[in-house]
């Protein structure tokens, strides 16, 4: 796949100028999509140096050493995902140092992908943003944030807070290409190596996110658990333990991506509050906002074939989430991949 072209500080101009008008047009719900002109021809900047990774660091959203040809100092890429069936399988999503999974408008679910470390050579689909964006992407302390579409409203939450780098089809077209096996509006991929360079050629200086969660053992007295269940109102997903990591299952059917079943190191299950955005799609359908911000609320921790109960806080956006035990303590996960998954209440898990 050849990498597009990347602005130059005149084109760049021009680039954001056409931004303004193109995010006036984006689709009201996100199961629609209104598709801009397309971007105009860009130069190719000098590339930017890639840092050495420090002896003995550490991926910042994993906790594993970085391997080979991975960068420990690179700044985060996160992308918004579609999730709905018809959108599987993904590709790209096996190699994400952390996915959320959160509600979006009509009970379904959409996943916000964040690669730090690993790359994916193809992220696919790619869809449009919420305002529930915002609160996540000020974890990173500064990101590039790829989407496809958004309801104009959306948008000034994540400009305010998010401190991210927004790439979005309708403005950058050319950092994007289209499945014509897909159907449209499921269609839209890219790449981290595409992503990074262009987030980094509109913003120098783009550093790597803080750690979000700390590492070590298994507490001993955490609970066995094998197979455990969530469902939203119109999606549900399952993780099953298997030995090296937990199997994921989306509405049913095993979740494949690039010819592999979807696993992580560690999934955490928050419960969390719903609030009014004042958003609808375009039918009708209201565009909830997953409250991650707020007092001590439950969370469910799977790790290493076990759960571990306790509550996640996370006073102001400017801070992280923490997590601690039933007993006041730290909770610790397994160093590896995170899959976090945003529970409205009163649901909880079933565990097994």
């Amino acid at each position: 796949m050849c990498a597009p072209k990347l602005p130059g500080p005149r084109s760049l101009a021009a680039a954001l100028v056409v931004a303004l008008g193109a995010l006036a047009a984006c689709s009201g719900g996100g199961h629609h999509h209104k598709t801009a002109a397309p971007s105009p021809t860009l130069t190719t900047p000098s590339p930017t140096p890639t840092p050495t990774p420090t002896v003995g660091a550490t991926c910042p959203l994993t906790g594993l050493a970085p391997k080979a040809g991975q960068n420990s100092r690179r700044p985060a890429v996160a992308v918004k995902i579609d999730n709905v069936d018809v959108a599987r399988p993904q590709r790209g999503i096996g190699k994400a140092d952390i996915v959320v999974e959160e509600l979006v408008e009509g009970g379904l679910t959409r996943l916000f992908a964040v690669f730090q470390c690993d790359s994916a050579a193809r992220i696919e689909p790619i869809r449009s943003a919420r305002s529930s964006d915002a609160d996540l992407l000020a974890l990173l302390h500064g990101s590039i944030f790829a989407f496809s579409g958004a309801n104009p409203a959306a948008l000034p939450p994540i400009r305010a807070h998010g401190n991210a780098v927004m790439i979005s089809y309708d403005v950058f077209g050319s950092y994007f290409h289209r499945d014509a096996s897909r159907a449209a509006p499921h269609n839209v991929y890219s790449s981290t190596e595409i992503l990074l360079a262009a987030g980094r050629a509109l913003r120098r200086g783009l550093t790597a996110p803080p750690p979000q969660f700390a590492y070590g053992a298994l507490d001993p007295s955490a609970r066995p658990a094998r197979v455990v269940s969530l469902a939203w109102p119109q999606a549900s997903a399952a993780w099953t333990w298997k030995g090296a990591g937990w199997q994921r299952t989306q509405n049913g059917t095993p979740d494949i991506s690039d010819g592999h079943r979807v696993s992580a190191t560690n999934v955490v299950i928050m419960s969390i509050a719903l609030a009014s955005t004042g958003i609808k799609d375009v039918l009708g359908n209201a565009s909830p906002l997953n409250v991650t911000v707020g007092g001590s609320r439950p969370v469910w921790v799977l790790r290493n074939g076990h759960v571990i109960r306790g509550t996640w806080s996370r006073p102001s956006v400017n801070t992280f989430w923490r997590l601690m035990d039933l007993k006041g303590h730290v909770i610790d996960l397994e160093p590896g991949r995170t899959w976090v998954e945003l529970l409205p209440r009163p649901a909880q898990p079933v565990i097994r």
